[in-house]
């Protein structure tokens, strides 16, 4: 117990369900059902809302302490002096910066006892026209000069989440000996009888919507959900769109995608389900007909993973760590991110060849291979990693 005291600085945390915040929530749970002492420093805000968490909270063995979320970010208190790790995630200016400088400076007086890690999740290379012109160029200084200096200089180890993600790091200047990859993982209802297990409320909403293709993720334009709007009218009219997830921001993007559908007459095949979690989530998935993921930009994609996992067949844009899950035409297909007629022509020839050899094939590989990385293993790595340096 006490070499496993472990403090997690992240910006959001459950009830947030994207994925850095699914991620902590698994591995640090488990291992915090393995002895280690966990407490999860963030803000009391949910996207569209601020100050609205409790201060505190305990979650799955997690202790959840929660600030107020300011410009400079929040200031976690912990005793520096009794922590053997402290772990940040994303890679936020605020607070991000102040623990690397001050862990710096107690590093040079000889009091830095605990080890400093960073899982970025894609956050120290985003996409950068997300950003305003203003703030992108603040932080793409500050990533380029402080951050890679500090992160050399006094990070203890740099979790990468894909070996697409390990790789640009190192391309922007951080010691190759300070990354390593550790992928994502699946919760365990991945594994469990769904058809069984699934709620009544989702069993009927599933019944009421009958073949639909689905895609999961935060309502949000680095999403792109507008890809596949555009190619519904070219697609069976008794196929849907199924998109799970919360909304993030002020909810414009959401209206233009209500819009744009209601412009295209595909309004009454677009279905916003909300936030699904765990074995509803994977009877919604296996259910589908396919799985599209045409996002601007991903550092890994847990969704795409359980698509895998529930035997889907997975069409998602060819770009960043996408094409390191999906392999054109092996376990899915890969695709230019805006071509919504190509994308069109994609579902409909994976729709009409749904029972060929090739599709089934697919369909029982992915299910095999999808279901290798669990989130227990996750754990076990980040667990061996943490410990060995």
């Amino acid at each position: 117990m006490s070499d496993k005291r472990l403090h997690v600085i992240t910006r959001y945390f459950y009830p947030v369900a994207a994925g850095i915040e699914t991620n902590i929530l698994e591995t640090y749970s488990i291992l915090a059902s393995r002895g280690w002492d966990i407490t999860i420093h963030t803000s009391k805000d949910i996207y569209r809302q601020k100050n609205v968490l409790p201060d505190q909270e305990m979650l799955r063995g997690l202790k959840i302490k929660r600030y107020r979320l300011g410009k400079f970010g929040f200031r976690p208190v912990l005793d520096w002096d009794q922590t053997d790790f402290v772990c940040l995630h994303n890679f936020d200016i605020f607070p991000h910066f102040q623990i690397l400088a001050y862990s710096l400076l107690r590093k040079i007086s000889g009091r830095k006892n605990y080890r400093l890690l960073v899982t970025p999740h894609g956050g120290f290379n985003p996409l950068w026209k997300m950003f305003p012109m203003h703030k992108a160029a603040i932080k793409y200084l500050y990533h380029r000069l402080p951050g890679v200096f500090l992160i050399n200089i006094v990070v203890d180890g740099v979790r990468a989440v894909s070996d697409w993600e390990r790789g640009v790091l190192i391309d922007w200047g951080i010691s190759p000996k300070k990354v390593v990859t550790i992928s994502n993982g699946l919760e365990n209802e991945a594994y469990l009888d769904v058809n069984r297990l699934a709620g009544r409320d989702i069993r009927s909403r599933v019944s009421r919507w009958g073949k639909y293709l689905i895609q999961i993720g935060r309502i949000y334009p680095i999403k792109n959900y507008e890809t596949v709007i555009r190619a519904l009218p070219f697609i069976p009219r008794e196929y849907k769109f199924i998109i799970v997830g919360q909304v993030e921001g002020s909810g414009k993007y959401l209206s233009l995608l209500k819009n744009l559908a209601l412009k295209l007459g595909v309004s009454d095949r677009l279905i916003f389900a909300g936030v699904v979690r765990g074995v509803d989530k994977y009877y919604l998935i296996k259910h589908a007909s396919l799985m599209v993921h045409m996002a601007l930009w991903e550092s890994y994609c847990n969704v795409v993973h359980e698509g895998l996992s529930q035997g889907l067949v997975c069409i998602v844009s060819g770009v960043y760590a996408l094409p390191y899950l999906i392999k054109d035409g092996i376990n899915g297909y890969c695709l230019p991110q805006y071509d919504y007629s190509a994308l069109a022509d994609k579902i409909n020839y994976v729709l009409s060849h749904s029972r060929s050899r090739e599709i089934s094939a697919m369909r029982r590989r992915n299910r095999l291979v999808g279901r290798n990385e669990s989130w227990s293993a996750t754990a076990e790595k980040m667990a061996e990693y943490y410990l060995s340096i």
